[in-house]
Order: structure tokens, then sequence, then C-alpha cells
């Protein structure tokens, strides 16, 4: 009997140690858990923090570099060209990105109110799209400013439902200089675009393909190519009816780049090619 009451405390006894060994073990083994994941949190917050100042150096470094390139623009030491086509997209938008893409440049689509799924296609392809406007009706559009603006609106809310993109450049249907809007009214619209964040732009460089359908491809090239300015916007037009203009491209794009000029979309930052001077936003606020 006392026999096997010693057995069973022995037993007992190995249990209990078994059970502090297996205790000791959970808790040796948390603590080296604890440790590691303590020790990797350190290291994820030393990398972090060594990636967040390369980062911040390189920011730092992108923004010095991007003034010195505006400065130099600024300063006529960088010429460059905006190739911009209004009043597409047609079925010529294929072709015109096809030829963009074959030279690597950008250019900016001012679009209306058609083919609204290819305006994706633009952006897709690295390019920038500009409010033209919807309908593109001047009797419309310019008959009042309210036409006006709810022409830009429809055309700015179609494009952001198609590419995401809030577009806030703009082209005046027949420029800001257009004899069909009287003066009191374009300056209206003009305050208004200027408090709403609207730019306009304009262009210094005709390629003259507005004043007809099928102007001869050497006349476009003669127009199209102008290099007395250290930055430019050419105006040429996407519709179905320009083949010419497709046609003289190609030849224009040759023309700048022998000229020295870089090819950029015009951007809120692009200098403002403008026929009448926008406000700016401070001046209204005076």
């Amino acid at each position: 009997m006392k026999k096997g009451i010693a057995i069973i405390g022995i037993i007992a006894a190995c249990a209990g140690f078994a059970y502090s060994g297996w205790h000791i073990l959970g808790t040796t083994s948390k603590l080296v858990k604890n440790h590691s994941l303590n020790s990797n949190i350190k290291k994820l917050e030393k990398e972090k923090s060594k990636k967040e100042k390369v980062l911040d150096e390189l920011t730092k470094k992108n923004e010095e570099l991007t003034a010195k390139y505006e400065q130099m623009k600024k300063d006529g030491k960088i010429k460059i060209v905006h190739l911009t086509f209004d009043d597409g997209p047609s079925n010529n938008t294929e072709k015109i990105l096809e030829i963009l893409k074959r030279n690597n440049i950008k250019a900016t689509f001012f679009v209306i109110g058609r083919n609204q799924n290819k305006y994706k296609e633009i952006i897709d392809a690295g390019h920038a799209i500009g409010l033209h406007s919807y309908t593109h009706d001047y009797k419309y559009i310019y008959a009042n400013e309210h036409n006006f603006f709810e022409d830009l609106y429809r055309l700015r809310d179609a494009v952001k439902a198609k590419t995401g993109k809030d577009v806030r450049i703009t082209r005046f249907p027949g420029g800001s200089s257009n004899a069909i809007a009287s003066k009191a009214l374009k300056q209206q619209i003009i305050t208004r675009m200027a408090r709403e964040g609207y730019i306009y732009h304009d262009w210094n460089c005709d390629s003259t393909d507005a004043s007809g359908n099928g102007v001869p491809v050497q006349k476009l090239i003669k127009y199209g190519i102008c290099t007395n300015h250290p930055e430019i916007d050419v105006l040429m037009h996407d519709t179905n009816v320009k083949g010419t203009t497709v046609q003289a491209l190609q030849t224009i794009i040759d023309g700048y780049r022998k000229a020295g000029y870089s090819f950029e979309v015009i951007t809120p930052s692009s200098m403002k090619i403008q026929h009448v001077k926008q406000p700016e936003l401070k001046d209204l606020k005076k």
C-alpha cells in the first residue's frame, strides 16, 4: 500500500515537473517570439525611417530640378512646343495617336462631346485632355454666360465619367479672341473661369487646317512649324475631314525637332498663351 502511494507520489511529482517544464518552455518561447517580433519591428521602423529620408531627399531634388527647368523655360534656354488637336475625338484619332507613339511624344487634345469612349484611349496613351465644348454650337454656347458654363460643365462631367480626371484646362471654341461672343460676355466668362480654377489656352501657331477641308499638306507644314517663340502652342484639328493634317503631322514634328524643341503636354503650370489675358485669381480678390 505504502509502495503504491509512493509510486503515485512519484508519478504526480513527475507530472508536476513536466507541467512546470512545459509552462516554462511555453513562457520562454513566448519571450523569444516577443523579442524576435520587437527586433523585427525595430528593424522595419529603421528601414522605414531610412526610406522616408531618401524619399524626402529625392522629392526636394525633384522640386529643385523642376524649378530650375521652369526658370530655364522662362529664360528661353529651353524651347517647348505643345501640339494641340481640337474638335475630336474622330476617326483620325487613332492615326494621330499612332504617329505620336512612333515618335515617343505627347500632345494635348481639346475634346468635344462626341466619341467619348476614346477619351480614355487618349489618356491611357499618356496624352492630356482639355475641355473645348460639349456641343461646339457657337450660337448656343455664346448666347449667354449660363449657356457657356452649362455646356462646359457637361463636357467636364463626361470626361470625368470616362477617365476619372477633373480637367481644368480649356480652350474657347474659336479662341478667346473669337468675334462671335461680345467683349462683355467674354470678360464675364473669363472672370468666372479664373474664380472657378479653369485655365484656358489659345495658340501662337496656326497650322491653318481650320480654314477648310483638304488644306494642302505643304501649306499645313509651312504654317504649322513656327520657330520664332521659345514656347509654342500649335493649333491643329482632329476631325474626320482633316486627313491632310494627319499627313502633315510627321513633317511638323520633324521640323520642331530639327529646331531643338521639346514636346510637352499642356498642364496648369504651362505658360498661358492667351489672345485675351486671363486675370489672376489674386487680382480678382482685391
